[in-house]
């Protein structure tokens, strides 16, 4: 039974990775894993690993489509659609981190917190 559960659990994690950006907000940078390919719809998952809620927001093309507030030790999935060329920017508002550019076909990066 446990090999099952750890079975599914790495698949799980598997199909995240593969088709949804998973931000992992911490208290001096954001880790972003992204997707490997390219789509129209897509899913952000907003870990809040700091010691403070998060608020931000999304945007493209510089127009805000979605904005977001992540209690501390919490997460909250948003689904994003976005058939431009232009890129998704997470934008932290409070508290300020620099905007985070999610990029498709890497794997992980990290952003550092604002200067």
């Amino acid at each position: 039974m446990l090999f099952l559960m750890l079975f599914l659990q790495n698949f799980l994690f598997a199909e995240m990775s593969s088709e949804s950006f998973v931000l992992q907000v911490k208290d001096r940078s954001i880790l972003v894993i992204s997707p490997e390919k390219k789509r129209n719809m897509f899913a952000v998952i907003v870990e809040n690993q700091s010691l403070t809620s998060q608020v931000g927001k999304f945007m493209v093309g510089g127009k805000n489509i979605k904005f977001v507030t992540v209690p501390s030790g919490k997460s909250q999935t948003v689904e994003i659609e976005n058939k431009s060329n232009e890129n998704i920017v997470f934008v932290p508002l409070s508290p300020a981190f620099q905007e985070v550019l999610l990029k498709f076909d890497k794997k992980a990066y990290e952003v550092p917190s604002k200067e």
